[in-house]
């Protein structure tokens, strides 16, 4: 038997219940488990789940306030994952195990993936099965930044093989797994392009129908035969992956591409539909607003992500301490240097760059000033220094005399 799980934080509980319900239907005999990266509120009731629920520190990962402090919420619901994974196959006995990112749906059996976990340690499949040939979002390019394969499924077992790469994934996770894709890092995922040439026991899944999302849209339709749904006319649709979905935009697909929108497809009409029908059925309002436990000091304080990139460049100067403890050493020498966010509050939106915002077009004066007065090649110089100090992490220097 197949068991499943996903990973969130309390925040994103309501796509854990939808993805859970959809895995059940396929699978009623099946196990469903929901590792929760936070902590648990005093102030809220708890509430009976069709999942098993495992909180994040229940996981016992060596250091593990050093790693939560360091991560963003991204990178620790991402980066946990290895670990995990070999915490169920050990704690439940599971023979064959998948994870599934928080946004799927699970449409139909994944008798593929079953048959290939019978014989295969590791199965995974790629973002792109066929070429891109526009110039639109996401491109070629982006996946070699971010990966070749998407994380968002990842299928494995109890053989060695298994066991062996979880162990080499675990350990580069908790050290490495930054979302910063100009230092050719990017979560847990981008260390998979290395998995097939480490691992003779990875299978590379190549069905259609597993992990259709916005980014393989170009070469996959929808259709409804009966009541199932097929992919380019015959394959059975496994599960869709509604990455980057707005819940309260109903004609986008997902804010992270600008290929397709639902006036274009409308064979996706009838899947968008019915996702945000079961996500609204599952409690979103309420665990929409929960606050992540991770990005506080204890005195309520919240940590920003310069003060989390200064903390990972300077892991050994504080080893042993509680990173969020107001009266340690960490938060004094951040208070001391400036550190510490004024506010409270959720931090700013980022967005991309205005051309014609007046800060940019400011920055771009001052740039040419520079290219003046430096000359060409010092200008360039200066550029590729700055390239490498703007990754916060690389910032030690400017923080300890060594």
């Amino acid at each position: 038997m197949l068991a499943a799980c996903t990973i969130v934080s309390r925040n994103y509980l309501h796509y854990a219940r939808t993805l859970c319900e959809s895995f059940l239907r396929a699978y009623p005999d099946g196990r469903f488990f929901v590792l929760v990266v936070d902590r648990p509120s005093a102030a809220e009731p708890p509430v009976v789940e069709r999942f098993t629920t495992v909180w994040v520190e229940e996981l016992g990962i060596p250091d593990f306030a050093a790693i939560a402090f360091k991560y963003n919420i991204l990178e620790l619901n991402t980066c946990v994952k290895p670990s995990f994974l070999a915490w169920l196959l050990d704690r439940y006995g599971v023979d064959r195990l998948v994870y599934l990112d928080p946004d799927t749906f699970v449409y139909s059996r994944m008798v593929e993936v079953e048959a290939i976990l019978a014989e295969a340690d590791l199965v995974l499949t790629p973002h792109i099965l066929a070429p891109i040939q526009d110039q639109k979002r996401p491109a070629e390019r982006d996946f070699l930044l971010s990966g070749v394969y998407n994380l968002g499924f990842v299928g494995v077992n109890r053989r060695p093989g298994s066991r062996a790469f979880l162990e080499w994934w675990e350990r580069r996770c908790l050290t490495l797994g930054f979302s910063d894709q100009k230092a050719g890092l990017f979560v847990d995922q981008k260390w998979i392009d290395l998995a097939p040439c480490l691992f003779e026991g990875t299978r590379i899944l190549r069905h259609p129908g597993y992990n259709v999302a916005y980014w393989n849209l170009h070469e996959r339709t929808i259709d409804r035969d009966g009541g199932e749904f097929r992919v380019n006319g015959s394959a059975a649709l496994r599960f869709f992956h509604f990455s980057g979905i707005d819940l309260g935009a109903r004609e986008q697909l997902s804010k992270y591409q600008d290929r397709h929108s639902l006036v274009q497809r409308a064979d996706l009409r009838p899947l968008f539909d019915g996702y945000r029908e079961s996500v609204a059925a599952s409690g979103v309002t309420e665990s929409a607003k929960a606050r992540y436990a991770f990005d506080y000091f204890s005195n309520g304080a919240r940590i920003n992500e310069l003060t989390r990139r200064v903390y990972a460049a300077g892991l050994d100067k504080f080893a042993g301490a509680d990173p969020f403890d107001a009266s340690g050493p960490f938060y004094a020498f951040a208070r001391a240097r400036g550190l510490l966010s004024a506010s409270s509050g959720p931090p700013p939106v980022v967005v991309r760059p205005d051309a014609d915002d007046v800060r940019v077009r400011t920055i771009g004066l001052v740039l040419r000033a520079l290219l003046r007065v430096l000359g060409p090649d010092r200008y360039a110089l200066l550029m590729k220094y700055l390239a490498h100090i703007s990754l916060l992490r690389n910032q030690r220097s400017l923080f300890w005399r060594e």
